[in-house]
């Protein structure tokens, strides 16, 4: 049965460009509270320039990213798209013939199960500080975004490459939707091209703390962790799992939290006093301390790390 193509970016007023729902999430608790829900409407370049554009509904990207809500996602009711929007087209059929065989077919009916999926990962595009990305400040841009500002989605531009990111969140949150929704066999076989690595199996770009190699590449590392006490803004975690018998530990400076635009959203996760543990992902290196009796996750900046809480009798 043919799949109608989910919706995996939309143009925010508020914000003034077009952003993932993990985007607009970052961006939803970087605000002071009392937090401003943001308008979101349809990203495709004709259905921007209508008088009245399509408005496209977010779901739970206000909410925390605990598991025990259901995944952030867009949803499109559908109405006063423009003729030719790529939103409203289907899915293209998948074949046993297609290129790739089988294991190819299996990856791509696996993935059209879900709100979004990623077919590759950058991880070699790094936004700018400030500009290139979602603004901590909602409202400081055109609310209008009709004029040369407006960055709707172009026939044949982003719509082509929308299975493609390099947000390291929209990546986590892939990866987790698959492994809760999936059955294990489809999750196994998933897909992953890494730009500038190639194609490998998901699953291997995403080693627990406990199969993880110091002297491997740069890959998400992930696992459960306890939160120190904070004594200041910055943070530090300490794995439950070991790597070789020796402690794994996260470190964030004072430096690094102030001067990232998105700290609310990471206090606000650290915040929660029920918390029994926090699940940590971060896109780095395992690094042996100077003592030598530890190792150290290091990672390049803040927008590769994700961090959950995880509660009691809850599943991370």
């Amino acid at each position: 049965m043919p799949a109608k193509i989910q919706v995996s970016e939309a143009y925010c007023l508020e914000l003034g460009e077009v952003v993932s729902i993990t985007d607009a999430r970052r961006a939803y608790f970087s605000q002071p509270e009392p937090r401003a829900r943001f308008t979101f409407q349809c990203s495709y370049a004709d259905c921007m320039a209508l008088s009245k554009r399509p408005t496209i509904t977010a779901v739970n990207y206000a909410s925390l990213p605990q598991d025990t809500y259901r995944a952030a996602h867009f949803r499109d009711p559908g109405v006063g798209h423009a003729l030719g929007c790529h939103w409203q087209d289907e899915e293209p059929a998948v074949s046993d013939q297609d290129p790739g065989g089988e294991a190819a077919h299996k990856d791509r009916e696996a993935k059209r199960k879900l709100h979004d999926f990623i077919d590759e990962f950058d991880p070699t595009a790094v936004k700018p500080k400030d500009g290139d990305g979602v603004s901590g400040n909602a409202g400081s841009k055109s609310a209008d975004g009709r004029g040369k500002g407006s960055s709707g989605v172009a026939k044949g531009n982003s719509f082509s490459t929308r299975n493609r990111t390099s947000s390291f969140e929209r990546l986590v949150e892939y990866y987790r939707n698959a492994h809760k929704d999936l059955p294990s066999t489809e999750f196994f076989g998933l897909q992953l091209k890494v730009t500038g690595e190639g194609e490998m199996p998901l699953i291997s770009y995403f080693p627990s703390i406990s199969k993880a190699a110091p002297d491997s590449p740069s890959r998400v590392i992930h696992g459960g962790a306890r939160l120190e006490p904070r004594k200041g803004s910055g943070f530090m975690f300490w794995f439950i799992d070991r790597v070789d018998g020796k402690g794994v530990y996260l470190k964030v400076t004072k430096q690094e939290m102030d001067a990232y635009r998105f700290r609310g959203f990471f206090n606000d996760i650290l915040a929660e006093d029920d918390a029994d543990y926090f699940r940590v992902f971060g896109l780095g290196r395992l690094v042996l301390s100077e003592t030598k009796k530890s190792y150290r996750l290091e990672i390049e900046d803040l927008n590769r790390l994700t961090i959950f809480a995880v509660k009691k009798k809850q599943f991370a």
